[in-house]
């Protein structure tokens, strides 16, 4: 009797074991999320529009199409949140104003890595011109990103794009606007 109590005690704590571990898994992010994931799925949204069918087949990113009172909204941190959680990236606190990357996770750093947001003049207190996904660093000192709402300065006509300038903190060719830093997608 006493052996058949320890092997059924024992398999109730393998049980029991086996059904915890999936929702620890859950419970800590996405495992398997990665910065190519982050790469693949900006570039398979590259030259979209607000309202246009995204990667997963849904409508827009997050609330782009519809957060200006039903209709586009600017929608450059929409479309980089939306690209970090189709990744399997931990996107609570971001808002559809860029300026919330400047206050996720770690918060700006001054060195890019691919799948980081580079965040543009951001005023330090939850404010900031624009965001968008770090594609490449290369050699040169150069990055490449792909940024939602760019193009035009229509929310409606504007599409996701990759550009390419220089990657320092501070003063930027790009649209005129300063890098203020780089944030990093938590899990």
């Amino acid at each position: 009797m006493t052996s058949r109590k320890t092997r059924n005690t024992t398999i109730r704590g393998i049980v029991v074991a086996a059904l915890a571990v999936p929702s620890l898994i859950l419970a800590a992010g996405t495992a398997s999320a990665t910065t190519d994931d982050i790469v693949t799925i900006a570039n398979a949204n590259l030259d979209h529009h607000a309202c246009d069918t995204n990667s997963v087949g849904e409508q827009g990113y997050n609330s782009s199409c519809t957060g200006a009172g039903g209709s586009p909204e600017n929608w450059c941190a929409d479309f980089a949140a939306w690209v970090w959680a189709q990744a399997g990236y931990n996107v609570t606190g971001l808002t559809p104003a860029a300026g919330s990357f400047g206050q996720y996770g770690a918060g700006l750093h001054p060195d890019p890595h691919v799948g980081d947001a580079v965040v543009f003049n951001y005023n330090g207190d939850g404010y900031a011109d624009h965001v968008a996904i770090v594609t490449a660093v290369n050699d040169d000192g150069t990055i490449e990103s792909i940024g939602g709402n760019e193009v035009t300065n229509d929310p409606s006509t504007s599409s996701s794009h990759r550009d390419q300038y220089p990657g320092a903190v501070g003063d930027s060719p790009y649209w005129g606007m300063q890098i203020s830093g780089y944030v990093s997608p938590t899990n």
